[in-house]
């Protein structure tokens, strides 16, 4: 009976902190941290642009994003990447697969006005490798965010996030 109990205090107590989260992530995305000119009432048109060169399958990448439609948050659909639309999926990820083939930059675009977007980034590589990338995040066709040909070394990595 003592874990059954214990149990369910953790439960109570993991679901509490939970909410906590939750509840400070959908605060925090209350304001515009990106940038950027938009109505609220109308969402943000979302166009987000990576290119990598010179990854290698040893190197870490990862950029995710991730949004939430404004008309209906329960929509699932709200993303295309390189004009091929996600079908019921709120997040894009990318990883070094992704990067290390023929393709080496992504535009990924919201199809529907979003009332949050949050974007992850973050590029690692060995001590004897590099390679670059660049970045670009437009909301309601503004640029709100551009880096351009950073150098990725074991010295200098990049992890970032973004809430537009």
């Amino acid at each position: 009976m003592k874990n059954t109990i214990t149990a369910k205090s953790g439960i109570k107590k993991m679901a509490l902190i939970l909410c906590t989260i939750a509840a400070g992530l959908f605060a925090s995305c209350s304001g515009d941290d990106g940038g950027g000119t938009s109505n609220p009432a109308n969402g943000k048109n979302v166009k987000l642009t990576i290119t990598v060169n010179g990854a290698a399958d040893s190197d870490y990448l990862s950029f995710v994003a991730v949004g939430s439609a404004q008309s209906n948050p329960a929509e699932n659909t709200v993303w295309k990447v390189n004009g091929a639309t996600l079908t019921n999926e709120r997040a894009v990820s990318l990883g070094e697969n992704e990067f290390t083939g023929s393709t080496k930059t992504y535009v990924i675009e919201s199809v529907t006005p979003l009332s949050v977007a949050s974007v992850g980034m973050q590029f690692l590589t060995s001590a004897e490798r590099s390679y670059t990338f660049s970045y670009k995040a437009e909301i309601n066709g503004e640029v709100v965010k551009e880096e351009n040909n950073v150098q990725v070394t074991s010295d200098n990595d990049y992890t970032h996030d973004y809430t537009y």
